[in-house]
């Protein structure tokens, strides 16, 4: 079974499937083609490191792409299938020599449908080994897809796949590691800077004085979608956690403003300090698809005066 540390490593590229870094949300391809391929694996259909490009690898991401598409979304697998090669952990391969296909990944123009029905995909050895051979750990990786892509949309994905009467979300095992990748996804569309002061101390990647901060709680939420997080520095995440102060939903600024607690003595130096966020804008992320969800904007306000 894997340790945390090979969880961590791959969750937090999983987490951070290679986008566009346009448009105002995260296409859904990628991860509902994993989540077909997982769904594959658990019924038997696949059992060895050779993914085909079937009618029925086809029929079942179609499936579940139809829960969670949306504005223009088209229910095409030939680009995830080819492109997940951006993310280093999958190859497209010819049947035929069992060599690379050279444009897959790599190319604007796609192989057509019949090229690609004479190929199939294969995941990192590594990946293979560690987690997608175990029926739990494809569970749990299946689970915490969910948790950053489909929040909204886990009960409906849940009875596709045929778990509606298992364990309540919040029973289930998450898989270790998943913490440090969502404060990875954080602080990287963060930019590394506090969403309250605007703070910002980087030493490396893995030593930065900002933490990641869940607006609705995950074991409320079960999400680590980007949009339920804020990058903020110690003082202001346990302000925040301890109801004091509050990013809060405003017409005027896309990424909420703060509010502060009533009752706080703005003579006290360290509650004065507090006190001067009122009003003050929300620092956004890095990549407008990530603002602050009005759900979670919403809860933080709606617990601000109530603790």
């Amino acid at each position: 079974m894997p340790s945390e540390k090979t969880w961590q490593q791959w969750l937090e590229r999983l987490y951070n499937l290679r986008r566009d870094k346009g448009g105002d949300y995260e296409r859904p391809h990628k991860a509902i083609l994993l989540i077909a391929i997982l769904d594959l694996f658990d019924r038997g259909i696949l059992c060895h490191n050779q993914v085909a490009l079937s009618p029925e690898l086809l029929k079942t991401f179609e499936r579940y792409f139809e829960v969670v598409r949306r504005n223009d979304d088209w229910t095409a697998i030939d680009d995830p299938y080819c492109h997940l090669a951006d993310d280093g952990f999958w190859q497209v391969l010819a049947k035929s020599g069992n060599q690379p296909l050279p444009e897959a990944g790599h190319s604007s123009r796609l192989p057509s449908m019949r090229v690609l029905r004479e190929t199939y995909g294969r995941f990192d050895d590594d990946l293979w080994a560690s987690i997608v051979t175990y029926a739990q750990c494809r569970r749990q990786l299946r689970d915490a897809l969910i948790a950053r892509y489909f929040p909204a949309h886990r009960e409906e994905l849940d009875t596709i796949l045929g778990i509606q009467n298992s364990l309540p979300s919040a029973l289930r095992d998450d898989p270790p590691g998943r913490d440090a990748a969502f404060r990875h996804t954080i602080l990287e569309i963060y930019d590394h800077r506090c969403a309250a002061c605007g703070v910002r101390v980087r030493v490396d990647d893995h030593l930065s004085l900002v933490v990641a901060a869940h607006l609705t709680p995950y074991k409320i939420s079960r999400s680590d979608r980007p949009d339920n997080g804020l990058a903020l520095c110690p003082n202001h995440h346990w302000a925040m956690e301890s109801f004091l102060i509050a990013p809060c939903p405003d017409d005027g600024h896309k990424a909420g403003i703060w509010r502060v607690r009533a009752g706080l003595d703005v003579q006290a130096e360290g509650e004065r300090d507090l006190a001067a966020l009122e009003n003050r804008p929300v620092i956004p992320p890095n990549e407008e698809k990530f603002l602050p969800a009005f759900e979670g904007l919403k809860w933080r306000e709606d617990h601000l005066n109530t603790r």
